[in-house]
């Protein structure tokens, strides 16, 4: 099972990012998908739009550690910072992309991090994401994290619900896992155990030949906290899901990212 691109549109994987440790983890992680699917990396540096507005406010003021004096918040300072914190994430981009032999792009983006941050990559094929901005605090995850190549086992999960987004995104896990010999974990997301044979049994069919090498736990609560569980049990380091998944609500899309403790590869 191969997940391609339309015909004459090259693959474009997007990443969102930072300068936090946690997107730049990510960022090469994302390198490697691209590289191991012969994509294109886009990466996008996310300029939180909300921030910027704040500073604009006269009694809004900051603290700076190197000093340790407060201020008030200096518009043109934080845009001058804000440029010269996404050069330096660009070389890292291009960095990350030259060791791992794919092609990559840059660009940033302004907008409301909590509400329209999908729409930041709206051409590229998937989108990797993890907390970032002001959303970052509430994340945690060891710092010793297995990669993609090396001998540690790497877990692709991917969300499952029959439909034909979610047929997308199970060629996309069921190739990468292929590619790097990955444990592939189908999180089947269905009510009842006959809805879950069914599903279980239209998953194997397109799995085809690589439905021998896949764990399937069914996942009867649709929401964020059961997923988090699920993905947590299974020890995954990514997890796949498709763009129309309710889960990805703009509601609900920052939750189950804080929950899940690992990257998240929306396909579309």
């Amino acid at each position: 099972m191969t997940s391609e691109p339309e015909k004459g549109r090259r693959r474009r994987i997007a990443v969102a990012l930072d300068a936090s440790a946690q997107s730049l983890r990510v960022m090469g992680l994302a390198a490697t998908i691209a590289a191991a699917m012969e994509a294109e990396l886009e990466g996008v540096f996310v300029e939180d739009a909300d921030l910027l507005r704040l500073a604009g406010l006269p009694f809004l003021r900051e603290f700076r550690l190197a000093t340790r004096r407060e201020n008030t918040v200096d518009r043109e300072r934080l845009q001058r910072e804000l440029r010269a914190t996404a050069r330096w994430v660009r070389e890292s981009l291009e960095r990350s992309a030259s060791q791992r032999g794919c092609a990559w792009s840059f660009r940033i983006w302004r907008g409301d991090l909590g509400a329209e941050i999908l729409s930041a990559a709206l051409d590229a094929e998937m989108f990797t994401l993890s907390p970032i901005g002001r959303f970052a605090p509430f994340y945690s995850r060891p710092s010793a994290q297995p990669q993609l190549g090396r001998d540690t086992e790497f877990v692709v999960s991917v969300l499952f619900n029959g439909n034909e987004g979610a047929a997308r995104a199970l060629a996309a896990a069921a190739d990468l896992g292929a590619r790097h010999k990955a444990a592939l974990c189908v999180l089947l997301q269905a009510a009842g155990p006959s809805a879950m044979r069914k599903l279980r049994d239209r998953a194997d069919a397109l799995l085809g030949k690589a439905r021998g090498r896949v764990r399937y736990l069914p996942l009867q609560q649709g929401d964020s906290e059961a997923l988090a569980r699920a993905v947590r049990a299974v020890k995954g380091d990514l997890l796949v899901v498709d763009s129309t998944n309710d889960l990805l609500g703009r509601q609900t899309l920052w939750q189950s990212l804080g929950a899940l403790q690992c990257p998240l590869l929306i396909v579309r």
